[in-house]
């Protein structure tokens, strides 16, 4: 099996947009998503009325958006970082189906960390994985993330940047 490095990306451009929205499509990516339903119509909409090649500023008013890319530099999935008081929110989706189940998601998990620990400075980073995520579950746990809480219909799991570097030691 042939081992990828994983990056995040910041820069969005039209066609990780259309990447985007495919994956928004697919049933089998957005199964557990949280996310309204239309956002890849949203996406559309947008792409169609703004004549620009890169679309960072749209993917990130509400807190960090980047692409989840391979050592190729192929873009394979995105992580969201949401601002939520002294912490941060994660959600991480990885669209390239083919991808799943080679550690992707965790090297991601992991880069989106260092973002919001040492660049956002946070105390902690949360994620809130539905109840039935077995895959999220298996990997948010692997990254060193704890459950906290049961929800309605997820579980909230976090990580505190102490325990994050303890990891690391």
């Amino acid at each position: 099996m042939k081992a990828f490095n994983v990056q995040l990306r910041q820069e969005i451009y039209k066609s990780d947009a259309w990447k985007i929205i495919d994956w928004l499509e697919d049933e089998d990516v957005i199964r557990y998503l949280n996310e309204n339903q239309n956002v890849g119509k949203s996406i559309k909409q947008v792409i169609s009325r703004i004549n620009m090649p890169i679309l960072t500023h749209l993917f990130n008013d509400n807190g960090s958006f980047f692409i989840v890319t391979t050592n190729e530099e192929e873009p394979i999935g995105f992580l969201k970082l949401v601002p939520k008081g002294k912490g941060a929110e994660m959600v991480i989706v990885i669209g390239d189906k083919d991808k799943w189940g080679k550690g992707l998601g965790s090297n991601a998990i992991r880069q989106g960390l260092k973002h919001a620990f040492f660049n956002w400075r946070v105390d902690e980073v949360i994620a809130k994985i539905n109840l039935r995520n077995e895959r999220s579950i298996k990997v948010f746990n692997k990254v060193g993330f704890k459950k906290e809480k049961l929800l309605p219909r997820e579980i909230q799991y976090s990580i505190s940047i102490n325990e994050f570097l303890k990891l690391a030691a």
